[in-house]
């Protein structure tokens, strides 16, 4: 992997930036929408912040990577410190804020598994391309292909559920 290699990826890298920037901010919107419900649940605070910070970590990969004439093995300690930090991160703030009686959207064993399950993805598969880039794998970068797509996914998920559904349940549960 050349710093040439990298550069290949800046169409992606510049995509991906923007995704994260515009994704987070649909997020606010919806939080805004729905935010004494989700002050309310314990769980919708953990799901709150694991989106915006699954955000955070494709708008960094996107930013890192535009940085020129960085060389693989410098990206490659960036993606696996963003990867990491922001993987340890929402777990704390996942323990610290469990689901609750009150995050019931979307609150099922399976569902939970299946969140936990794409927020390690969104987060260990940009960490395993920086240690590729890192070992000198060509093909490295491949991986954050599907970090990012599982990152993309909760947070178009997350909106949906911050701005529609949770109010539309609480309408419903109000009587009207």
């Amino acid at each position: 992997m050349t710093t040439s290699d990298i550069a290949a990826w800046q169409t992606y890298f510049s995509v991906m930036a923007q995704v994260g920037a515009t994704l987070a901010g649909l997020l606010f919107v919806g939080l805004t929408i729905s935010l004494q419900h989700v002050l309310a649940a314990r769980g919708y605070l953990s799901r709150a912040f694991s989106a915006l910070f699954l955000q955070l970590e494709v708008l960094l990969i996107g930013l890192f990577g535009l940085l020129p004439g960085q060389p693989p093995e410098a990206v490659g300690i960036e993606f696996t410190i963003i990867g990491l930090v922001l993987f340890a991160g929402i777990r704390v703030f996942a323990r610290n804020f469990p689901e609750d009686e009150n995050s019931t959207v979307l609150g099922s064993r399976w569902l939970r598994f299946f969140r936990t399950a794409l927020t390690m993805g969104g987060t260990l598969f940009p960490a395993a391309s920086g240690i590729g880039l890192i070992a000198g794998w060509r093909y490295s970068l491949y991986l954050i292909v599907p970090g990012v797509v599982a990152c993309v996914y909760q947070a178009i998920g997350y909106a949906w559920v911050f701005a529609v559904e949770i109010p539309r349940r609480a309408e419903l549960k109000a009587g009207r």
